[in-house]
């Protein structure tokens, strides 16, 4: 949600300094602990989140608090093996044509989404295939997150769909709620870094100008926003906080800067993604494939 969405239907301080962001991202008394007292009117937009970005009654991995171990071992078990993955992908391998070959223009604009789903997906079930219901689902996810129209979310609650659409995805990677996250709700990000390296692509005499390392950081897109709740009283940068205030960090707009990338991952919070260094590495490879086609031996091997 942006920033207008979140002030029409919650009572939120909005946080949009970077280094605020990582005080309050650190600081012990502000979490995602959502359970707390707050403000009726937060109290009915948490509920309608808390049930958004669950499936079967459990919320996925990014609505929990600091405090849930389970939560935690699961968060630095899949950091550890995204890391391990990362080194391979910056050489651009075969595995990542699909993607280089649409960065270089091949395939319509609405190809992508499916692409990058399988993608994410085959990091949690090794033959995850991507299909136009799976990708429907994670479409549906995303317009709800980003919904203003609070009779909106409540019909697609009441009706199921959007429900169906998360156990869709569950049952795709064997319930695992990281993965549902990852190709429902992270992938999203992904997507949009890879339309702007098209962007870049297209134009061969200024994509050639840029160094790899430029070309990554231009396609990291972060969060527009994540939440957060005051569980006790607390000053951030000389600003106080009650018990109950709901804040929102926003991540899209604070992350812009050079010096403030580390925010697109929250890196050094306690919540930080799991991909941080992946989704990188991931946009290293495919920008170096797609600038050398793929050979006639790989093309005959698919």
């Amino acid at each position: 949600m942006n920033d207008t969405t979140i002030a029409a239907v919650s009572d939120a301080v909005v946080i949009t300094d970077p280094e605020e962001i990582r005080l309050v991202s650190n600081d012990q008394s502000i979490d995602r602990d959502f359970t707390g007292a707050t403000t009726v009117r937060n109290q009915t937009f948490l509920k309608t989140m808390l049930e958004m970005f669950s499936v079967g009654g459990k919320p996925l991995p990014t609505m929990l608090p600091r405090t849930d171990a389970a939560r935690a071992a699961a968060q630095d078990a899949l950091w550890s093996k995204l890391n391990l993955l990362a080194d391979d992908l910056k050489s651009g391998p075969q595995e990542l044509e699909p993607l280089a070959a649409w960065v270089r223009g091949t395939g319509a604009a609405e190809a992508i989404g499916p692409l990058v789903q399988q993608c994410v997906g085959r990091l949690f079930v090794e033959d995850f295939t991507s299909t136009e219901e799976s990708w429907a689902a994670a479409c549906l996810m995303l317009e709800a997150s980003s919904s203003s129209d609070v009779a909106k979310l409540l019909l697609l609650q009441i009706s199921g769909k959007l429900d169906r659409a998360k156990a869709l995805l569950s049952s795709m990677v064997n319930g695992d709620l990281s993965a549902v996250n990852g190709i429902g709700v992270a992938l999203h990000h992904i997507v949009d870094g890879l339309h702007r390296m098209r962007q870049l692509a297209a134009d061969p005499a200024k994509g050639a100008q840029l160094a790899v390392d430029a070309v990554v950081d231009e396609c990291l897109f972060a969060p527009s926003n994540v939440m957060r709740l005051a569980t006790a009283d607390a000053e951030v940068g000389g600003c106080p906080f009650k018990k109950g205030a709901f804040l929102i960090l926003s991540l899209g707009s604070a992350s812009k800067a050079k010096a403030n990338r580390d925010l697109v991952f929250l890196s050094q919070s306690w919540s930080r993604c799991p991909a941080e260094n992946w989704v990188p590495a991931l946009l290293e490879g495919v920008w170096k494939r797609a600038l050398v086609p793929a050979s006639p031996n790989e093309n005959n091997s698919k």
